[in-house]
């Protein structure tokens, strides 16, 4: 039996050489039962080869990370246009936060590679014997009498971070400014074979940095092209041109339609649970009175539910009769309204 979205008014199915993902529900107690409350199918005991496709994740794909948006599946036919949006800021806080710790752990990575290295060859350095710092007399001391063991010479300056102190003596007489000090030849066994090691790793690291780098690229893209797909698919007068605006409400350009909001919007209640902008409030309102909708029609344009378009209707008659008190006498300046747009507001 082939594969086919268990979603409610999904009807995509498993097509060999598709772009199109499909998921088994997963096993994990926990995790199964979230993604059976998100699809929200009455009196369903889903089976074990139940798929749902990548259409109903916010990225595209699922994820096993707790914290990312698409654990649970989140977009489908019911889901409003408000959660869809909340559902996209949400991946977008989730990539930028992802981004800073794989930085901060690159970074940290890094750093703490270079204390290592540094660590090692300093220890190295530290224990390497005086003896092996190899000497070598001027000539002009060679040809004297003077026996070569008389001359005193330590480990030259740029073993002094060893804390040998450098001091060289000539028992001959001649100045100390004439004495040549030959600097010591030391090898620090092991540490170019460490190094190189330790710039692959480095090379490695910036790779994989790199890689995410691209992927968080990738998933912005997505993110972007969802937001513009979303934003194509919301009922908004502020993305409608006239021939919208004249198509839904009836009135001649977005002018108008701004002119009338502005003339009652200093008389419309405030509320904190705004399922809608108020502006998409009044078109949804001019919507029901031009093109006579269903309430439940209406819900489903805007992504709210029914009772909620009621109230909005409800609040909308009442500021419609306050403005029809308030403006009797007052006539119209330059701005606002016209008659008709007046009358198409006060008739519903």
């Amino acid at each position: 039996m082939g594969k086919s979205c268990c979603a409610i008014d999904c009807k995509n199915r498993f097509i060999k050489n598709s772009q199109l993902s499909f998921y088994r529900l997963p096993k994990a107690r926990e995790k199964r039962c979230k993604w059976i409350a998100a699809i929200r199918r009455r009196n369903w005991n889903p089976e074990t080869e139940t798929w749902i496709c990548a259409s109903h994740f916010v990225s595209g794909k699922k994820s096993d990370d707790p914290l990312h948006p698409d654990f649970v599946p989140s977009v489908f036919s019911f889901t409003s246009m408000a959660d869809q949006h909340r559902a996209v800021r949400n991946l977008e806080r989730y990539l930028r936060s992802k981004d800073a710790s794989e930085k901060k752990i690159a970074a940290t990575a890094l750093l703490n590679l270079g204390q290592t290295l540094a660590s090692k060859v300093k220890v190295q350095t530290d224990e390497i014997p005086v003896s092996m710092a190899k000497t070598e007399v001027p000539d002009f001391i060679a040809e004297t009498d003077v026996p070569v063991s008389m001359v005193k010479t330590e480990v030259p300056d740029f073993m002094a971070e060893t804390g040998v102190p450098v001091q060289v003596y000539c028992l001959t007489g001649i100045p100390v400014t004439e004495v040549l000090v030959f600097r010591a030849e030391t090898e620090v066994p092991g540490t170019g074979v460490q190094t190189e090691e330790t710039q692959n790793d480095i090379a490695s690291l910036y790779e994989q940095i790199k890689s995410l780098n691209t992927e968080c690229q990738a998933l912005r893209e997505k993110m972007y092209s969802l937001e513009n797909d979303l934003k194509r698919c919301t009922l908004d007068p502020s993305q409608f041109d006239d021939k919208k605006i004249r198509i839904f409400t009836g009135l001649p350009n977005s002018q108008t339609f701004m002119s009338l909001f502005n003339s009652v919007s200093s008389i419309l209640p405030s509320t904190s649970n705004h399922s809608l902008k108020p502006t998409q409030e009044l078109l949804l309102t001019l919507m029901k009175q031009r093109l006579n909708l269903s309430e439940g029609f209406l819900g489903y344009l805007f992504g709210i539910h029914q009772s909620t378009v009621s109230r909005i209707l409800q609040r909308w008659k009442n500021v419609t009769n306050n403005t029809k008190q308030n403006d009797e006498t007052t006539s119209q300046s330059e701005g606002q309204p016209s008659d008709d747009c007046g009358d198409m507001l006060c008739s519903l």
